[in-house]
C-alpha cells in the first residue's frame, strides 16, 4: 500500500502554482494538509487576534485546494489557522471556508474546528511549574493575566477528528509537524517516519532543489518502512542531501526534536535518492515522554508611531553615537552593529499604493513572502532573504490625499542577493502579476533601496499612550534633523497601531489539565454557509513511540563538537563560503537563532570539524556574544553539517530588535577563514 500527503506550501497564502497541484492531483492523495501559521512574525498576531496573511490570499489558497480535495475525496487538515491560532484567528479562517463552501455548492460535508486558547485562570496558580524554553524573564501571574495564550496542540486532536469522519479539520495553535504526522500515525505508520516526514513537509518545496515555500511536495509512505518526498512540479526535485538538510531547519539540535508526545531521534537516519526527482527517509525513531504542550503568550506593552528617515551620505560616516540608538540601513540596521569596510548593506523600502486598504494590505503580504523566499541563483541563505524588524510586518495607513499606501522595510548584507537585486525584483512582481493579477492591476508597487550613500532610519518609538508615543517620536525627529536628506523620500508619522511582546514562551506538564481542559472539538455539518453542530467531543490520547531505545537523547551530549589537538600550525586558510552550499540562520523559537553551514564535500566538512573555530568557545568569540549564550555547537554526518544554536540579545519581535525572523544574522560566520590544519594529533 501506498500512502500520500500533499502539502501545499510553507504557510497557507504564500500561494502556489495551479500546475503543481493538478499534477498531484493525477495521482491518488489520501490527505491534503497545511501549515497555516506560526510565530514567526512576532508577538503583534497573537496579541491582536489578527492575522499576518489577508483574506485574498488566503482565499486564493483554501479555494484551489477545496475544489481539488472534494472532487479528490480525500480530508484537508489545516493547523494554526489564521496565523497564531488563538480563537479569533480560527475564527477567521472558519468564515473564509464558509465563504468558499458557499461558492462552490459544497454540502454534506463534516468540519471539525479544533481550539487552542488557553484562560489564564488556567495557569495562574500553576506559574512555578511552567518550564521557559529557553532564555525568559521570570513569569508572573500579572503577565499571565494580561497575555493572550495558546497551547501548541500535539496529534491527538487531528486523530480524534479525523476518526469522527471530518473531512476538513480546522485547528487553531499547532505543533507544526503534528500536522502531517496525525494522520500516519493513526493508521499505524511508524511514527518516527510520520514526524520526520511531518517535519520536511511543513515547509512545502522548501525542502527542494531549488526551494521554495510557494509550492508543493509529497510524501509517499510506503509498506518497505520508508517515506519518498516528490515535488509535483518537474522544475525542483528532492534529494537526499536537500531532505537531510531540512531536517535540521528552525531546530536548535541536528538529531532531536521534542514534541508533545515524544522526541523524535534522527542519529540513526538514513537518506536515499530514487531517480529522477525523489529522496526519501528510513530508520528514523520516536522515543515516548509524558505528555506536555508548549505555551505562546503576547501581551500589549504601548503603542508605536514610525518614520522611515532618508538620511545624508554622511550619516554613516559620521561616527556619531547617536546614530547607533537607531536601526539605519546602511550602517548597522541587518546586524546591531556597524559595517564592516569589507561589507555592504542595504535596506528595501516596499512601497504598496491603491484605493482600496484591503488590496493594499493583501498585495504586501504577498509581494513580502516572495521577495523573502524567492530562490535566486547562488542563494546560500536558504533559510530568508531578509531580515524584518517589525511586527507586523506591513503598515498600511490611509493618505490624507486619498487612497492607502502599505509600507515593508527589510534589509540584508548578503552580497548574493545584493548583486541580483534587480532581477530579484523583477521576478517577484512577475510572480505577483501571475498569481495576484486582480491585486497587482489595483495597486502600484514601488522598491526603494538606502545603502552606506544613501542611509534611510528607521524610527520606531513605542510609548504606553498614543499621545506619548506622538510627543516622544517628535523629540526624536528633532535630534537627527541635522543628518536628513530632503533630496529622497521620507515617510514620516506612520502609526503603528499596538505593540505587543512574547510574554509567555514556556511548557506546561500538567498531562491531567491537558487532557480534560485543552482543545475541544466541535464536529459540524456543512452545507455552505450553514453548520449545523453535531457534536462536541475532547481528543483521546494514545501512548506512542518507543519506551526501550537504547540510544542517548540528551541534546547537551549528543553529537556535540569537541576540541581537537593539532600538531603545528595550520598549512592554509580557505574562506568558509567557498567550502559551503548553504549557511543560513533562522529563529528556533522566539528567543534563539540556529545557524546551518552545509558544506559542499565530505572534505570540507571534515576541514571544518577539524579547525577548532565551531566548538562553543570559539564560535562565541567569532558572534560577539557571551559563552553562555551558545546552546551547543554539533555535526550532522549525513549532510556534512555544522549546527550552532544560541540565545538571541533580544526576544523575536521586541521593539529594536532587527530581524524578527533571525534570517539574516549569519554573516560574521561568512566572514570567517577556516584554517586548514595538515596533521591532527591522535589522542
Amino acid at each position: 500500500m501506498t500512502y500520500r500527503i500533499l502539502s501545499l506550501n510553507g504557510v497557507l497564502g504564500y500561494s502556489f502554482p495551479e500546475e503543481s497541484l493538478e499534477k498531484a492531483m493525477q495521482l491518488k492523495i489520501d490527505l491534503i494538509a497545511d501549515d497555516c501559521g506560526s510565530m514567526d512574525g512576532g508577538p503583534f498576531y497573537l496579541g491582536a487576534g489578527v492575522s499576518a496573511f489577508k483574506k485574498p490570499s488566503i482565499k486564493r489558497d483554501f479555494s484551489l485546494v477545496m475544489k481539488a480535495a472534494w472532487q479528490q475525496g480525500c480530508p484537508v487538515v489545516l493547523g494554526s489557522c489564521g496565523m497564531a491560532g488563538d480563537t479569533p484567528h480560527l475564527q477567521w479562517m472558519v468564515e473564509i471556508v464558509k465563504e468558499v463552501f458557499a461558492e462552490q455548492g459544497i454540502k454534506g460535508l463534516k468540519v471539525a474546528v479544533v481550539e487552542s486558547h488557553l484562560e489564564p485562570a488556567l495557569i495562574i496558580n500553576q506559574v512555578h511549574r511552567l518550564k521557559p524554553l529557553g532564555r525568559m524573564p521570570p513569569l508572573t501571574k500579572k503577565a499571565v493575566q494580561e497575555s493572550a495564550i495558546v497551547a501548541a496542540m500535539g496529534i491527538a486532536p487531528y486523530i480524534t477528528a479525523l476518526e469522527n469522519g471530518a473531512q476538513v479539520v480546522l485547528c487553531g495553535r499547532s505543533c507544526d509537524v503534528a500536522i502531517f504526522a496525525a494522520d500516519p500515525v493513526r493508521r499505524a505508520m511508524n511514527p518516527g517516519l510520520a514526524y520526520q516526514a511531518g517535519h520536511i513537509l511543513e515547509c512545502g518545496a522548501i525542502a527542494c532543489h531549488p526551494g521554495s515555500g510557494s509550492d508543493c511536495l509529497m510524501a509517499e509512505f510506503r509498506d518497505n518502512d520508508r517515506v519518498v518526498f516528490t515535488p509535483p512540479n518537474e522544475a525542483r526535485k528532492a534529494t537526499a542531501y536537500s531532505i537531510a538538510a531540512h531536517s535540521l531547519y528552525e531546530e536548535t539540535h541536528p538529531v532531536l526534536q521534542r514534541y508533545p508526545e515524544g522526541t523524535l531521534v534522527m542519529a540513526e537516519t538514513e537518506y536515499f535518492e530514487e531517480l529522477p526527482r525523489s529522496a526519501g527517509i528510513r530508520n528514523t525513531k520516536f522515543v515516548r515522554t509524558p505528555l506536555s504542550v508548549k505555551l505562546e503568550g503576547s501581551r500589549k506593552i504601548g503603542e508605536r508611531m514610525v518614520s522611515f528617515v532618508s538620511l545624508r551620505k554622511e550619516a554613516a560616516q559620521s561616527g556619531d553615537p547617536i546614530l547607533d540608538q537607531y536601526l539605519v540601513y546602511g550602517l548597522n540596521a541587518v546586524e546591531r552593529r556597524r559595517l564592516l569596510p569589507e561589507e555592504v548593506e542595504i535596506g528595501i523600502l516596499m512601497v504598496f499604493r491603491g484605493a482600496e486598504e484591503e488590496a493594499v494590505a493583501a498585495l504586501a503580504s504577498a509581494i513580502k513572502g516572495f521577495m523573502f523566499h524567492y530562490g535566486y541563483p547562488g542563494r546560500i541563505t536558504t533559510a530568508g532573504n531578509l531580515s524584518h524588524p517589525l511586527s507586523p510586518l506591513e503598515l498600511v495607513y490611509e493618505n490624507p490625499a486619498g487612497g492607502f499606501t502599505g509600507l515593508v522595510i527589510a534589509g540584508t548584507r548578503e552580497p548574493r542577493f545584493i548583486e541580483q537585486a534587480e532581477k530579484i525584483f523583477t521576478a517577484v512582481i512577475k510572480l505577483g502579476q501571475e498569481q495576484y493579477p486582480e491585486l497587482m492591476a489595483k495597486c502600484q508597487v514601488e522598491f526603494i533601496i538606502s545603502d552606506r550613500g544613501h542611509p534611510l532610519m528607521l524610527l520606531d518609538t513605542v510609548a504606553k499612550t498614543p499621545a506619548e508615543a506622538v510627543r516622544l517620536h517628535e523629540e526624536e525627529l528633532r535630534k537627527i534633523e541635522p543628518y536628513v536628506d530632503p533630496g529622497h523620500p521620507s515617510f514620516y508619522r506612520v502609526s503603528g497601531g499596538e505593540v505587543y511582546e512574547w510574554s509567555i514562551y514556556h511548557l506546561w506538564d500538567d498531562e491531567e489539565a491537558i487532557k480534560k481542559y485543552l482543545f475541544p472539538i466541535k464536529i459540524y455539518e456543512a452545507k455552505g454557509r450553514d453548520w449545523k453542530l453535531l457534536n462536541e467531543i475532547r481528543p483521546v490520547y494514545r501512548d506512542i513511540g518507543l519506551t526501550d531505545y537504547p540510544g542517548n537523547i540528551d541534546e547537551k551530549t549528543l553529537n556535540r563538537i569537541e576540541k581537537v589537538p593539532h600538531e603545528g600550525e595550520p598549512a592554509g586558510y580557505r574562506p568558509l563560503v567557498e567550502m559551503t552550499r548553504v549557511l543560513r540562520s533562522k529563529d528556533a523559537g522566539v528567543n534563539s537563532i540556529t545557524y546551518d553551514i552545509f558544506f559542499q564535500t565530505a572534505e570540507d566538512y571534515r576541514q571544518a570539524l577539524e579547525s577548532n573555530l565551531f566548538t562553543p568557545e570559539a564560535v562565541a568569540k567569532v558572534l560577539g556574544v557571551p559563552e553562555e549564550h551558545i546552546i551547543g555547537t554539533y555535526y550532522c554526518n549525513p549532510c556534512y553539517a555544522i549546527k550552532v544554536s544560541r540565545y538571541r540579545e533580544m526576544i523575536a519581535g521586541t521593539p529594536g530588535s532587527p530581524d524578527t525572523f533571525g534570517a539574516q544574522q549569519q554573516m560574521r560566520l561568512e566572514l570567517l577563514q577556516i584554517p586548514i590544519y595538515a596533521t591532527v594529533r591522535k589522542t
